[in-house]
């Protein structure tokens, strides 16, 4: 079809595949360069399940049995080992794909790097009861797949290991034609407009308007800023693990105020951000502003609405920006208590909700999608050096995250 022409693998030498990128892959893609002088890729992706395997395993060890799932999925899910390119004879970002194999690697590694291409590692453990325990590791640029994305496809690693572990003899992919399955962009796999009606463009140019002038005249909340190095240090990631009972009474008082799990996360974010701020003589109102990704599968054709594209990056970004005012109390303030503090809570979830809920029912939504993605992304740096700028931008602000896991039982 030719409105997705620039957006279809094409071979342009043998056993080389490209394709452009469209500006939710672009956005990951600028920023990951932009941010390339601090020594860290920006936004990388990294998903991964703790296992264990007792008794007998069969004839197959389970490294073999991994090792044999990562092939197959590679072949199931070439998308995987693409990598995202500038091309200096078109001016533009390109995703490239070649049939050579990337397996994982294996030993214990404090911060697993963001290899060229996602990589699998594997971590394993010392069990004194004897049973096999191991973490799998997925480390991957963030413009070759996503949050959900991940899911699937360790899930579908497993379903193959599992396989490979009942069946060692199964036959091995053979590989030469996996690129007809190499995954199209989210324009093409939602069928997106390639351009906006007038009424679009009047409400695009009207967002803009909007999203920066709830920044004036008021105190944002941010992340405190800490003098120190100017590059990051060692990154940790720590994990909060729910015991059954936990989880379902956490899932029981989220659906007693008719929210989701989504909806308290993100409103505890704003709330334990805004306890972080500096409490001065006086009490003073500060502003909590973020946006919401959105799992697009959904909406996505057969067969990119299934686990079958598991390799792509298929989400959005909002266009509005969620804002929440908050009061940071003075610094002799004790009259906080728990119940303030429940209620305060009740409140930005259903502030959160009410966003949430408006993005979803948005027809348009969708259309929109990819203008939103290129609202947010700043210019790319072509040039063949590491931006610097970047390092220095180090030095004036934090970039600091705090990532927590949720694993619900």
């Amino acid at each position: 079809m030719a409105l997705y022409d620039e957006f279809a693998w094409t071979e342009t030498a043998h056993g080389r595949w490209e394709r452009n990128i469209d500006e939710a892959e672009q956005f990951y893609t600028t920023l990951a360069r932009r941010f390339e002088g601090t020594g860290r890729t920006f936004f990388a992706m990294t998903a991964h399940v703790s296992f264990s395997l007792s008794g007998e395993v069969g004839s197959l060890d389970p490294i073999t049995a991994l090792k044999n799932a990562w092939l197959q999925l590679r072949y199931d899910h070439p998308t995987i080992a693409s990598w995202v390119e500038y091309d200096t004879k078109s001016n533009r970002c390109k995703k490239v794909y070649e049939p050579f194999l990337k397996l994982g690697k294996s030993g214990a590694i404090l911060i697993p790097p963001v290899p060229k291409l996602p990589t699998l590692f594997l971590i394993t453990r010392e069990n004194p009861t004897g049973d096999y325990q191991a973490d799998v590791v997925l480390r991957s640029h963030h413009d070759i797949i996503d949050g959900i994305g991940s899911l699937h496809l360790l899930n579908n690693l497993f379903k193959y290991a599992s396989l490979f572990l009942e069946k060692p003899d199964s036959p091995l992919p053979q590989f030469g034609d996996e690129w007809k399955t190499l995954s199209p962009p989210l324009r093409v796999a939602a069928c997106i407009p390639a351009s906006l009606d007038e009424k679009q463009q009047t409400r695009i140019k009207k967002l803009s308007k909007t999203n920066a002038s709830i920044r004036e005249g008021i105190e944002i909340a941010k992340l405190p800023f800490h003098k120190g190095q100017a590059v990051p240090g060692c990154h940790q990631r720590i994990e909060l693990n729910l015991d059954l009972e936990q989880s379902q009474q956490l899932r029981h008082a989220i659906k007693d105020i008719g929210a989701s799990v989504t909806h308290v996360y993100h409103a505890a974010i704003a709330l334990v951000l805004r306890d972080l701020q500096d409490r001065g003589p006086n009490e003073r109102s500060v502003r909590y502003i973020n946006y919401a990704l959105i799992n697009e599968r959904p909406l996505c054709k057969s067969p990119y609405s299934t686990p079958q594209h598991a390799a792509a990056v298929y989400h959005s970004v909002s266009g509005s920006s969620l804002v929440i005012d908050l009061t940071v109390p003075s610094a002799e303030d004790n009259t906080r208590n728990h119940k303030i503090k429940k209620d305060e809570l009740l409140d930005v979830v259903e502030q959160v909700k009410r966003y949430y809920l408006e993005i979803r029912d948005d027809t348009e939504h969708i259309s929109l999608a990819p203008h939103y993605w290129a609202l947010s992304t700043p210019a790319y740096p072509a040039g063949p050096d590491a931006p610097l700028s970047q390092q220095r931008m180090m030095h004036h602000q934090s970039l600091s995250l705090v990532w927590v896991s949720w694993i619900i039982f």
